[in-house]
C-alpha cells in the first residue's frame, strides 16, 4: 500500500503536475513557513489546497470538537462574521483579533483569527463562504469551544472539488440547527432552540472586564494575562443584558451577551457603559444601577416582540435561563407561512 507521501504525489501528477513542479511547491512552502514542517505535512496542505481527499483524512465534525483538541481539520460555512478588534499588549505592541462563526450540519463554532490573519480574513472572508481549516487548535470560551487559527494553520476559502453534503446551504443559514418551540416546551440543557415572544420585564444590565478573545471574566490579579487564551491582552468591557420573555405559553429569563445586548438596546457597548456609569456615580450599586438605567432609558422595550435563538441553562437562583446566541428581525411573510404550516399539520 502506498504511504501518504507517494499517494499525494501520484494524485498531484494525476491533476497534471510534474514531479519537478511538486518539488518546487514543497520548497516554496518550506521557505514560507515559520515551522519546520515535514514533507508529509507540507504535501497534506498542498493536497487540501488542490481538493484532494486522502483515505483516513476525514474532516472533524464541528459538533464533536472538544477543548484541548489539536491539529483539527474542519469544513464549514461562515454563518456570522464580526468586526475585527484591536487591542494593546502589556509590552505596548498592538494586536488584532477576528471572530467568525462557521457551521456544518452537526453544529457551529467560533473561529478566532489573530493579528495578521485577523486583518487578512476580515477583508477576504464573507458570510456564506465555505472554508476549509487545517491544523486548528480548540480552546475553551465563555460559550463553549473555540477554534483558534495560528501561523501554522491553513485556511482555504471556497475550496474546489469538495463534498458540500456535510455543510448547510446558504438558504438555511438563519435557522441553522435551531428549532422553533414555545417557551413551555423548553427544558434545561436544550440547545439550538428558537423562540418568539414579547419583552415582559427589564431585569438589569451590567458589565465585567473580559478577555477580548474568549470574553471570559478577568480580574486585577491576572494583570492583563488571559489564562484561558494564554495571551497578554487588554481587558475589554463586556455587557450582559437580562430580560424577561413571555410567549403566552410560559415565561423565561433571557440573557443577551455583547453584540446581542447592543442590538436589543440599539446602542453600542461604550454608550451603554457610560449610561450605566452615571447611575453608579449617583451611589447606586451595580444591580440597582442596571435596573434604574433600563427603567429610565429603555422602558419602551416593554411589549416589544422579538425572535431569538440559543440554549437553555439552569441557574440555581433564576431557574431556566435562555442564553441568546442570535437576535433576528421578524419576517412577517415567513411567520405567516410557519403559522399556516402548523395549522395544516393540526388539521391532518
Amino acid at each position: 500500500m502506498e504511504d501518504d507521501v507517494s499517494l499525494i504525489m501520484s494524485k498531484l501528477m494525476e491533476k497534471g503536475y510534474t514531479e519537478a513542479q511538486i518539488k518546487e511547491k514543497i520548497r516554496i512552502k518550506k521557505e514560507s513557513s515559520m515551522f519546520n514542517l515535514t514533507t508529509k505535512g507540507i504535501l497534506s496542505i498542498i493536497a487540501s489546497e488542490e481538493g484532494i481527499s486522502l483515505p483516513g483524512k476525514q474532516d472533524d465534525k464541528i459538533g464533536s470538537l472538544k477543548e484541548g483538541m489539536k491539529d483539527v481539520n474542519v469544513l464549514g460555512r461562515v454563518t456570522r462574521k464580526y468586526s475585527p478588534k484591536e487591542f494593546s499588549r502589556d509590552d505596548g505592541s498592538k494586536g488584532a483579533v477576528l471572530n467568525v462563526v462557521i457551521a456544518d450540519k452537526t453544529g457551529e463554532i467560533t473561529v478566532v483569527f489573530w493579528d495578521e490573519n485577523a486583518v487578512k480574513f476580515s477583508e477576504s472572508l464573507n458570510r456564506g463562504d465555505i472554508i476549509k481549516i487545517i491544523g486548528g487548535l480548540v480552546k475553551g470560551g465563555i460559550k463553549g469551544p473555540q477554534l483558534h487559527i495560528f501561523s501554522k494553520s491553513k485556511v482555504i476559502i471556497n475550496p474546489e472539488g469538495i463534498d458540500e453534503s456535510s455543510i448547510p446551504d446558504t438558504v438555511s443559514l438563519k435557522s441553522l440547527k435551531y428549532e422553533r418551540v414555545s417557551i413551555a416546551e423548553l427544558n434545561p440543557g436544550d440547545k439550538f432552540k428558537e423562540i418568539r415572544g414579547t419583552i415582559a420585564k427589564l431585569y438589569s444590565v451590567f458589565f465585567y472586564d473580559g478577555c477580548p478573545t474568549c470574553f471570559r471574566k478577568m480580574d486585577s490579579s491576572q494583570k492583563g494575562f488571559c489564562k484561558h487564551c494564554k495571551n497578554e491582552v487588554m481587558p475589554t468591557k463586556v455587557v450582559i443584558l437580562d430580560l424577561g420573555i413571555d410567549d403566552s405559553t410560559d415565561y423565561i429569563r433571557a440573557s443577551f451577551f455583547k453584540d446581542k445586548a447592543e442590538k436589543i438596546l440599539g446602542i453600542d457597548s461604550n454608550d451603554i457603559y457610560l449610561g450605566l456609569k452615571e447611575y453608579l456615580e449617583k451611589g447606586f450599586n451595580i444591580k440597582n444601577a442596571g435596573e434604574a438605567y433600563l427603567s429610565d432609558k429603555h422602558f419602551g422595550l416593554l411589549g416589544k416582540e422579538i425572535l431569538i435563538s440559543g440554549n437553555v441553562a439552569e441557574s440555581e437562583y433564576d431557574g431556566n435561563v435562555f442564553q441568546v446566541h442570535n437576535v433576528f428581525d421578524i419576517e412577517l411573510e415567513e411567520e405567516i407561512e410557519m403559522a399556516l404550516e402548523a395549522i395544516g399539520k393540526e388539521m391532518k
